[in-house]
């Protein structure tokens, strides 16, 4: 998946006529400052994950990487994540129900705040999920057939959230589905048309 920048309407601006260098909008600048910061202060939050300073308290909120705009992502709100992990969790059925998250790295991580127990496996193309080890796959929808023997015919719960990559909108669906359909257990019934609204934290480049 190439990473995809997010459309933003009037980002160029000539302050004067004779002047043909393009310079960024102040809408622009805000924002691409705010991402600038929150990247800088990205390392510093991780480390904190990895000394065991930043364990959460069972009322406090999971800690995700920083949302990276030019991959197309938008992490879900507290509200809409929680949601989802309930809904979820209503549908497995058994101790045994395996779920896989595709493209939806929120969800993975209120789904195990909630059940540190639940077999849940996160299909992203974002490498630095690798912090969760061996529940991370990569993947990449341009390969949706790259993937491991092990996942095939395996989930009972498919979860799938495509990033918003505008021009291939149909491809890209099409990929997830491949994806979706080789990794459904055999006896499992699917119900693939439902879709709903989801809340993320993050809105730049939508209109």
């Amino acid at each position: 998946m190439e990473p995809q920048l997010p459309t933003i309407k009037n980002v160029f601006v000539n302050e004067t006529d004779d002047d043909d260098r393009p310079a960024l909008s102040s809408h622009a600048l805000a924002a691409l400052k705010e991402f600038l910061e929150e990247q800088r202060q990205s390392p510093a939050n991780h480390e904190t994950a990895e000394n065991g300073e930043g364990t959460l308290e069972p009322e406090s909120e999971v800690d995700l990487v920083t949302e990276d705009w030019r991959l197309s992502q938008f992490w879900y709100d507290p509200e809409t994540a929680r949601t989802l992990s309930q809904e979820v969790l209503s549908l497995c059925s058994h101790s045994n129900c395996k779920v896989a998250c595709i493209a939806c790295p929120t969800l993975y991580a209120y789904l195990k705040k909630i059940d540190p127990n639940i077999s849940v496996q996160l299909l992203e193309y974002d490498k630095r999920f690798e912090q969760y080890g061996s529940d991370f796959t990569f993947y990449d929808y341009n390969q949706p057939k790259d993937l491991p023997l092990e996942l095939k015919h395996t989930y009972q719960v498919v979860i799938a959230d495509p990033p918003y990559l505008e021009r291939c909108r149909g491809i890209e669906l099409q990929s997830f589905w491949v994806c979706v359909h080789a990794i459904f257990g055999h006896d499992t019934q699917a119900n693939l048309e439902m879709s709903f609204g989801c809340s993320q934290t993050m809105t730049l480049g939508r209109d």
